[in-house]
């Protein structure tokens, strides 16, 4: 007999959950992006996959290698249909702790089940959700204090509405509100409450009609050079799968205010063949360049906000049959005013103008343990860019990837989000090597390096440079109360060094970083967690500059109450801004949280969490910085003048 223990299905999710979230929390990337990851797992507890007809994204997004993807679809195909999904069991490459990740975000049916859209059956069966959430900064900062008309114009509170309906997975609704700290809201200058709004409407399966979404959503396709908004697990993460997961078209349900589209996308099945239309109107802040941060608390700032137009249309085909895939994409975008850039020489190859189009390719081919996969794009002035890669299962949770990328100095194209260095895809060269390997239950490592060159100027150098990152980390679990992991962080990246007023060097900066974590579980309902890190870096005129830290923290989730509290205690102390740390943190739901520990001080968080009523949950958060190095918190707007600065939250959601 085989038994697979299912626990509390909250608690398999925080587990599942925390464990990606740890994997991203020192990503190059800001805290919305990390929030869309969360987002998407969530909407996957939501709406279950279907293990038997699952496509292979789908099942990437949920941590599954390409070799257990091969013999989930092999079994399949070879024996019928699963008929629960204990038959896991018996299939190569899954065991017990893969099954219970899995668990709440899979379910098995019949293939390609549709439960009627008719308006009866979607008022009696669909659900919904209504998140209410409220933050703010207990300090007052210098723009609420402000006469000079330079202050911002609204409260110092943050709030977002979420109102979410699901119809099994054929039909999909969502409406969020978002008002950052300092923005109006619902008064003169903003009356129609929220800053923002993102609305959208999700149909699948209508016929030869795979998915239409009307309003905002985002597209991914191939490995991100043509298109690629929104996040993706794919650059130095411990499972070494370096293969782009996000693909087609994903409802856009978040508070990010960027990396999206605006208007209609829609996946047309055409045999072994998918074909994927897609056009966007939104308006877009604008002060020459696009602004991207989406926010708008000060008059200077509401002056750009809308200011511009963006216009985009395209086209995306796709072939699978028996593991190939192959696609082609076609783009065209425009704006109402052109783009500029200030005269700054690493901004000289930048795209300027109202008009651009961008034409690519992409293939992958899968034969059960090898995956071989590119793209290749061009833009308007003719300029290239390409990645090459392979994965290679060589066993069960060891997985080898390469991965060769070149980014022309020209290329140009605001929607390519695939993998590298910077955060726009161009003027790189770089090459991506990654090894993990499960050497039995109890214990696993991963190594990953990337090293990458940049032919023309950057923002950081006045002339071609080099550079390389590492990350490396070992787990060891000897039983199911006890958790130990070492990482270890390398980056270098030559840089100008400023030796004289009229002379520039190159020279190599190092970061490099050592942590140590802990967790011990005394039962189900009580854990401690501890964690230490020490960082270390050097530059051409001095090599003193050093940081570490230090956390215990303390998590229970109640026997008879459904309560959860967490209590967490840091000590930190950085020389310098480079050797600080990003630590993720709890937060409310659908939010990432991440600690910056920068300087000399203490941080201390205090996370509970309800259910006074089986479909209510509230969630409170208290968090406070006590520097022990400044008086003064921050700059500009931002400035507290004080040495601790303190943050509320809480947030309703019901379901029903």
């Amino acid at each position: 007999m085989f038994f697979v223990s299912f626990k509390c299905n909250a608690q398999e999710i925080n587990s599942f959950i925390e464990n990606r979230l740890r994997q991203i929390e020192e990503s190059d990337i800001s805290n919305q992006d990390k929030e869309l990851l969360v987002e998407q797992l969530y909407n996957l507890y939501t709406n279950p996959i279907n293990l038997n007809d699952a496509d292979e994204n789908q099942l990437q997004i949920l941590g599954l290698d390409d070799f257990q993807i091969f013999s989930l679809q092999h079994y399949i195909k070879e024996t019928g249909e699963l008929l629960s999904i204990y038959e896991l069991k018996y299939i190569n490459g899954f065991d017990s702790t893969t099954i219970n990740n899995i668990s709440p975000f899979v379910h098995v049916s019949q293939p390609k089940y549709k439960p009627p859209l008719r308006l009866d059956s979607v008022f009696k069966h669909s659900s919904h959700e209504i998140r209410l959430q409220y933050k703010q900064v207990l300090e007052k900062s210098r723009g609420y204090t402000r006469t000079d008309n330079k202050g911002y114009l609204g409260k110092g509170f943050a709030t977002t509405f979420r109102y979410y309906m699901d119809y099994f997975d054929r039909m999909h609704f969502s409406i969020v509100g978002d008002k950052d700290a300092g923005e109006p809201f619902f008064n003169s200058m903003q009356k129609k409450g929220f800053d923002y709004y993102a609305i959208q409407l999700t149909l699948k399966d209508i016929g030869f009609i795979e998915q239409v979404t009307l309003g905002d959503y985002r597209l991914n396709f191939g490995e991100g050079l043509a298109i690629g908004q929104g996040f993706s697990l794919n650059y130095l993460t411990t499972d070494a799968n370096i293969k782009k997961r996000n693909f087609g078209i994903q409802p856009h349900r978040s508070t990010t205010e960027y990396g999206y589209n605006r208007g209609i996308a829609t996946n047309i099945k055409i045999g072994k063949s998918n074909l994927f239309l897609f056009a966007s109107y939104d308006k877009v802040d604008y002060s020459g360049s696009i602004l991207t941060e989406g926010l708008h608390r000060t008059a200077s700032e509401l002056e750009k906000k809308d200011s511009n137009a963006n216009r985009m249309a395209g086209v995306h085909w796709t072939y699978q049959n028996k593991g190939l895939q192959i696609g082609a994409t076609a783009l065209y975008y425009d704006y109402k005013y052109p783009i500029k850039h200030s005269n700054a020489t690493y901004q000289k190859y930048y795209f300027e103008g109202k008009h651009n189009n961008v034409l690519a390719t992409d293939f992958s081919y899968l034969y059960k343990r090898l995956r071989l996969f590119g793209e290749i794009a061009v833009s308007r002035n003719k300029a290239f860019a390409y990645i090459a890669g392979l994965q290679i299962n060589l066993a069960y949770k060891t997985t080898l990837s390469l991965a060769y990328r070149d980014y022309g100095s020209k290329f140009q194209n605001f929607y390519s989000g695939a993998i590298g260095a910077q955060s726009r895809n161009m003027n790189e060269k770089g090459v991506n090597i990654n090894f993990a390997h499960r050497i039995n239950d109890h214990l696993s490592y991963y190594a990953g390096t990337d090293f990458f060159h940049f032919p023309f100027n950057t923002y950081r150098s006045s002339s071609p440079a080099n550079g390389f990152k590492i990350r490396s980390e070992i787990r060891y679990t000897p039983n199911d109360n006890n958790m130990l992991r070492l990482t270890y962080k390398l980056n270098n990246r030559q840089e100008d060094e400023k030796i004289s007023d009229n002379q520039k060097i190159l020279t190599d900066n190092t970061v490099q970083q050592l942590q140590f974590s802990y967790i011990y579980s005394i039962n189900e309902y009580f854990q401690l967690q501890s964690r230490l890190g020490y960082s270390f870096s050097s530059t051409y005129q001095s090599n003193q500059n050093n940081g570490y830290f230090a956390y215990l923290e303390t998590i229970y989730k109640g026997k008879r109450i459904p309560l959860q509290v967490n209590l967490r205690y840091a000590y930190f102390n950085t020389t310098d801004y480079d050797n600080h740390f990003s630590i993720y943190e709890y937060n409310l739901p659908l939010n990432y949280s991440s600690a910056i520990l920068n300087g000399n001080g203490h941080r201390l968080y205090l996370y509970i969490k309800t259910k006074p009523w089986k479909n209510m949950e509230l969630s409170a958060r208290y968090a406070v910085y006590i520097y022990e190095d400044r008086d003064e918190i921050s700059s500009g707007n931002d400035l507290i003048a004080s040495s601790h600065k303190q943050d509320i939250g809480i947030q309703l959601f019901v379901r029903f």
